[in-house]
């Protein structure tokens, strides 16, 4: 019994590690090495080129990929889900990333030096909207790669459920403008600080009047004989009243 307990334990172990991220929804190898995926809140897994420059880059928005179906071809009502929700996902993609970039990043379907790449990964679905009794669900990868070395510059994956095809493409929808959001920051312009205003220069005080140096001089002219007792005394009378 213990021999048969450990046996279901580490095969339990090594099922749940070959699983892999987002339940085996997530295939790493479509990315390329050096791409190291984190939890996000709102994009499920993501991951940014460290140091991300995307100033004076323009954004290709490519045709999507087939869908990979990395956990089995499926026929019948995936199928049937996948062909309504599929025709939207690249009109969807382009509104809102245009709304979370705000202008920040040039978006184009024919031009551009850094390209975007998508591909559904998986799709849970039924083929009628209004009879499923079963949520929808929907898994996705998108990629940015460089136009001309084809190095990934950021990455991401995310699964979207919901009731119907409807709720699948609105979430999806707001969904690519967070990717927007994300995206941003790497291709605004550095915020240069403000320079600093120049310090006015200090006014030099003027000088106070010397009175008695002033006196001292009229008297020393009038000794020499220079100015007359009058002329002095109209002297005096000026520097007392600058003084003042």
């Amino acid at each position: 019994m213990r021999r048969s307990a450990l046996f279901l334990f580490v095969s339990g172990l090594l099922v749940g590690q070959s699983t892999g991220l987002d339940d085996g929804r997530l295939d790493p190898a479509w990315f390329g090495a050096g791409v190291v995926f984190q939890p996000s809140k709102a994009l499920g897994f993501q991951w940014l080129k460290p140091n991300l420059d995307l100033r004076n880059r323009s954004l290709r928005l490519r045709a999507w990929e087939p869908a990979a179906w990395v956990q089995g071809p499926r026929v019948g009502k995936d199928q049937a889900f996948l062909s309504r929700v599929a025709p939207g996902l690249p009109a969807d993609l382009e509104r809102g990333l245009k709304r979370g970039l705000k202008g920040a990043l040039p978006v184009s379907t024919t031009l551009g030096d850094v390209v975007l790449v998508g591909r559904v990964a998986d799709a849970l679905g039924s083929d009628d909207d209004y009879m499923s009794v079963r949520p929808m669900t929907l898994s996705f990868d998108l990629k940015l790669v460089d136009g001309d070395s084809g190095e990934v510059l950021a990455a991401f994956h995310d699964t979207l459920t919901g009731p119907n095809t409807e709720a699948i493409s609105y979430h999806f929808g707001r969904w690519c403008e967070a990717m927007g959001r994300a995206l941003a920051p790497a291709a605004a312009a550095p915020v240069l600080a403000a320079p600093a205003a120049a310090k006015p220069l200090p006014v030099p005080s003027k000088p106070a009047f010397d009175l008695e140096g002033a006196l001292r001089r009229i008297d020393a002219l009038g000794r020499d004989g220079l100015l007359s007792e009058a002329e002095c005394e109209a002297l005096r009378k000026k520097a007392r009243a600058k003084a003042q």
